[in-house]
């Protein structure tokens, strides 16, 4: 597949980073010469200068013959002309970065259907709401939902107390239906088997139907606390963003924003209903205790700066926060954060292109979640018919190494799969797979 990435930020880099890794032709448009250079340098691809809203530059960079155009640079106008731009030269999917929510809140005018665009991304908002989901369920460390809300994945953290710890998956109980599909374990990502022993410090990726994920929580000992009180460091749009969707689902919350400029103060605190706004530094350790925000029950920091936001998580925790959650844009660093002991650690980027994925990938893929620095995938997909896995039962399938099965929608029935269970056509996967087996589960699946 060949694709042209417009804007080599944070995102465009981190999405040209993985495509080049599976082998997909790959142009980036770039006008700065600095990026331009680091793009030659550290990825293999095709670097043009210039801007994405010229026809010359598209040209050059082979629009007539690609599959995909994602416009992503700082600019919301730039990137929709693009998008405009390559519908007329006939390419089959683009995807734009749109910041400004006004474009998107134009009444009796769809905005993406005139323009012509695939997929209107917010990374802002995609942020947002997963840390919303995260929110309804502070005992995970992230929460993703399949089938259409019907299917739950959560991230636990087995502490020193839990049960589990020294167990096997093989001796955990069964008395309700759910499958661990991973478990990170010091940094790695493994697909458990029945003899593997759970680990403090460990991380398992449970999936199970979202009316039973509270009861199979319990019965594995993992314990909701109650939230009342939530502070968000940092009234940028994605702190605004999470204030506001959280008014508007929890309004028995109470909420504080944190926010260092005056103005943007000034300005969130007219937009939100009933949010405290404190003007003010979040990382002056002296504002955080007089405005007791050890009582929080969540600290969530999501300014623009990746250490003021590990720093005040930290300072957070130590003040007596029960859980912090906290945004890291850079994805190289994100392996030492997590070993800092933060509770949860959020990745833009990675969140970006996960909603972008599912538009890469073969056969019917509904969408797709990115694990642990882009190096594993939850595929949700349908089986198709005349595929090699259909009519089968899954123990008789080859499955790829470190790929499984963690549940299947039927009829609007979720089934947690066991080894006698035969895949129908148009069954809905839910399917873990490590990176370098991904396009083995897709070809298992896809039309023959």
């Amino acid at each position: 597949m060949k694709a042209i990435i417009i804007g080599a930020g944070k995102v465009g880099f981190s999405i040209a980073q993985l495509l080049s890794k599976e082998d997909h032709d790959v142009v980036i448009i770039e006008q700065s010469p600095e990026r331009q250079e680091i793009l030659e340098e550290t990825l293999d691809v095709q670097v043009i200068g210039g801007s994405g809203s010229s026809t010359s530059v598209l040209e050059a960079a082979g629009v007539r013959s690609a599959d995909m155009l994602l416009a992503v640079t700082e600019h919301d106008e730039l990137n929709m002309v693009a998008c405009l731009l390559g519908k007329k030269y006939g390419i089959k999917t683009t995807v734009a970065r749109v910041r400004n929510p006004e474009y998107l809140e134009v009444r009796d005018f769809d905005f993406k259907e005139a323009i012509g665009i695939d997929l209107i991304i917010n990374p802002e908002r995609v942020t947002a709401l997963e840390i919303a989901k995260i929110v309804r369920h502070p005992e995970a460390a992230n929460v993703d939902y399949y089938a259409m809300g019907k299917v739950q994945m959560v991230e636990l953290e087995i502490k020193k107390q839990s049960p589990l710890v020294g167990k096997k998956i093989k001796e955990l109980e069964t008395a309700l239906p759910y499958n661990i599909v991973c478990i990170e374990h010091q940094q790695n990502i493994l697909v458990p088997r029945g003899d593997d022993i759970l680990h403090e410090g460990d991380r398992i990726h449970l999936i199970a139907q979202t009316k039973e994920m509270r009861e199979v929580e319990k019965m594995l000992g993992f314990h909701t606390p109650r939230v009342e009180h939530i502070t968000i460091l940092g009234g940028g749009r994605t702190g605004f963003y999470l204030a506001q969707i959280l008014e508007q689902s929890r309004p028995e919350l109470q909420i504080k924003v944190i926010e260092k400029d005056m103005m943007r103060a000034r300005q969130i605190s007219a937009k939100l209903k009933h949010t405290l706004v404190i003007q003010g530094d979040g990382s002056d350790y002296q504002l955080l205790q007089e405005e007791s925000i050890g009582n929080s029950d969540l600290f969530v920091a999501v300014t623009d700066d990746d250490k003021i936001n590990v720093l005040c998580s930290l300072i957070a925790s130590n003040l007596g926060v029960k859980k912090a959650i906290c945004q890291v844009k850079r994805t190289d660093i994100m392996p030492l954060v997590e070993q800092i002991g933060i509770d949860t650690i959020l990745s833009p980027r990675m969140l970006t292109a996960g909603v972008i994925l599912k538009y890469l990938r073969r056969g019917d893929i509904i969408s797709v979640t990115v694990f642990g620095d882009d190096r594993a995938e939850m595929l949700e997909l349908l089986a198709q018919p005349g595929s090699s896995a259909v009519n089968k039962e899954l123990r008789h399938i080859r499955f790829p190494s470190g790929s499984v099965i963690g549940a299947v929608m039927r009829d609007d029935k979720v089934i947690i799969p066991d080894g006698r269970f035969q895949i129908k056509a148009h069954d809905r996967l839910m399917v873990f797979s490590m990176l370098k087996s991904i396009h083995k589960i897709e070809r298992l699946f896809a039309r023959g």
